[in-house]
Formats: structure tokens, sequence, C-alpha cells
């Protein structure tokens, strides 16, 4: 393996710079995996692929642990970081998650890393005001974007789902066009996909009391090839320092203008052939 795919230095023999300090504790346990997509061996399993990086429950002990860690923006194509509560793996059959799903939102290459740290600092210091509904977190470096999802534990508990979406938005500093999408683990395991056939959220046409039906699932248009929908994606680039409540920013302007457009669409079908779906049935494992 090569030191670009190699996620993390040896943090046995690393400088400990926590020493003397006393520990910060933080509510919940948490455990960093990565995953790295074996094509050699399409059939190998999931549960076989997760390699487990370590576990902090303190402050420091998470910094001596991501500080170690390659940048998600250095890392080779079809890996993927997990961020998840120990003793939850990251995988969709886990009973802590088969009846959540998982908000994403997907970005251009080479953006991901802020994002990413943001997210996991708002996870381990309790932003999300959920309970227990937080399972963990997960950050996919693809071919043609990379895609940050977070998990929660019940896709059917309407108030958490919302208010763990309008708190991604605002701890992600997301422009209100830029969307976020919704799959159920449920329907994962149905379509074997983690990204295809999402529920598409905007801002500005749906609020935090948008509709739902009577099983829970998001009263939307989802988005798949079967349906000739496009994904999309987020290239925030530019404008990271732009508030979510700036209303000179206004979507449809944007998309008029592909150079400063931060809301492209990315070809479904393009996605699919460059990124081919490895079948397989747990946890993420395809790269749809």
């Amino acid at each position: 393996m090569t030191q670009t795919e190699k996620p993390v230095a040896d943090i046995s023999e690393a400088d400990d710079d926590t020493t003397g300090k006393s520990d910060a504790p933080i509510q919940n346990m948490y455990t960093f995996w990565y995953m790295k997509r074996n094509t050699a061996n399409k059939a190998e399993s999931y549960e076989k692929s997760i390699k487990e990086l370590g576990d902090f429950k303190t402050v420091q002990g998470f910094w001596c642990i991501y500080n170690h860690l390659v940048r998600p923006n250095d890392l080779p194509n079809t890996m993927d970081y997990h961020l998840f509560k120990t003793g939850i793996k990251p995988m969709w059959e886990d009973p802590s998650n088969r009846r959540g799903g998982k908000w994403m939102v997907r970005m251009r290459k080479g953006i991901a890393s802020r994002y990413w740290e943001d997210l996991i600092l708002a996870i381990i210091g309790e932003q999300f005001d959920v309970g227990n509904e937080i399972c963990g977190a997960v950050i996919s470096i693809r071919y043609n974007e990379d895609i940050i999802s977070l998990w929660n534990r019940n896709a059917d508990n309407n108030e958490a789902c919302y208010r763990i979406r309008d708190t991604m938005r605002r701890v992600l500093n997301l422009p209100q066009f830029v969307a976020l999408e919704y799959k159920r683990h449920d329907a994962s395991l149905n379509d074997n996909t983690s990204f295809r056939n999402t529920v598409v959220w905007r801002s500005e046409k749906n609020s935090s009391s948008g509709d739902r039906s009577n099983s829970g699932r998001f009263n939307q248009t989802s988005v798949g090839k079967e349906n000739g929908a496009t994904h999309h994606t987020s290239d925030l680039s530019d404008t990271v320092q732009k508030s979510e409540t700036d209303t000179s920013i206004v979507p449809n302007a944007w998309e008029r203008d592909t150079k400063k457009s931060l809301f492209s669409k990315v070809d479904e079908e393009e996605v699919t052939r460059s990124q081919p779906h490895e079948g397989g049935h747990s946890a993420a494992y395809d790269t749809s």
C-alpha cells in the first residue's frame, strides 16, 4: 500500500503531546474506521473490508488519532472514513442502524476535508441535540465527487430527522440552495446501493415541517437512474463565507452562470458507469 493509500501513520509510535494535561471527556465514545474497496476481490464482504483505526473518549484522544490521518482530499478514490459511536458498526444491518437512514451532501473533488472536519467536530461536541439519534458519519471518496453522510438511528422520527438536516446545514455553513439528500437504510438493503434513489431536499422548497407519508418516507421525488433524474454536486469552494441567509444568492441566477455555479449537475449515467456496482450486500459497500 502506498503512502497516499495508507490512511494513518503508526499511532502507537506517535508523540503524545497531551502528557501532563487533563483529558477533557466527551459524552460518547467513538471509533474511527476506514475502508478501501478491494477491486481485485469483488466478492470480499464489506465487514471484512472495514478496518478499525482506534477509539477515543476524550477531546485529546480524538486529536491524537485525527492528527495522524491522511486528510480526505489526499485519499485515493473508493476509500471511506467512518466515525461511529463505539459499539455501532458502519453497516446497514447493525441493530442501531437498520431502522435508520442517512443525510448526505455531494461535493466536488478537492474541498471535502474542511467539511468532514466540521461535521465530526459537531458530532463529538453534541451539537445536534437529538438525544441518541446520531450513529455516525461517513466520507466517501469517489471518482467524480466526494460524499459526506450522517447516519441516524430512526428514519421514522420526523422531528429528529429534520433537526439533524437543519443542524447539518448550519454546521457546514451550506448555502440554502445546496441540496441535502436522504436515504433509508432499508431502502439501501432493498436496492443494494448507497447513493442512488435518494430523496432531495432544498431549503427554498422544503421547510423543517415538510411532508412525509404515514410510513415515514419522505414525500418528495426520489433521485434515481430509473426515473431519469440527475444527481447534483455542491461546489462550495468559492463561497464558504456566504451566509445561509444571504438573499443575494439566487439559485436560478447561479445556474445561469455556469462559471459561478455552486450547485452543478452530475450526469447519473456517468456516475454509474465510472463507479460500477460491486454487488454484495453490506453497508455502503457499493460506490453508487
